[in-house]
């Protein structure tokens, strides 16, 4: 892959992601157990992110009022893992954009290398 560096592809994870708070229903989320990690290790009664995952598959599933009623973070990190989307979409098109001469240029440098006169 070119411009490959080994890493992980933000867009990858990111499409991950979106793609599963869109396909799971946020109602079954919210029949699910309480996974909230910090509240368990620190024994909190409510954490200021508990309810973001069913407040994202609400957001995804267009429930606004809904997603608003599990989180109000939903206000940034919705929109927020939207932009980032795009944003990563965005560089992918220019690196492979950037990428397309230099292929040419190779392939026309090799036909007129092996062109017989």
């Amino acid at each position: 892959m070119p411009g490959s560096t080994g890493r992980i592809p933000h867009l990858g994870i990111l499409l991950a992601v979106t793609g599963t708070l869109w396909l799971v229903p946020p109602e079954i989320l919210a029949r699910g157990p309480d996974l909230c990690l910090w509240r368990h290790l620190f024994h909190l009664a409510a954490c200021p992110a508990c309810g973001s995952t069913r407040a994202l598959a609400a957001f995804f599933h267009g429930q606004f009022a809904q997603a608003l009623a599990f989180n109000l973070n939903v206000l940034i990190t919705g929109p927020g893992l939207l932009v980032l989307l795009a944003l990563d979409a965005l560089r992918m098109l220019r690196q492979a954009r950037g990428a397309l001469p230099s292929r040419l240029n190779s392939h026309r440098k090799l036909t007129t290398v092996l062109k017989p006169e």
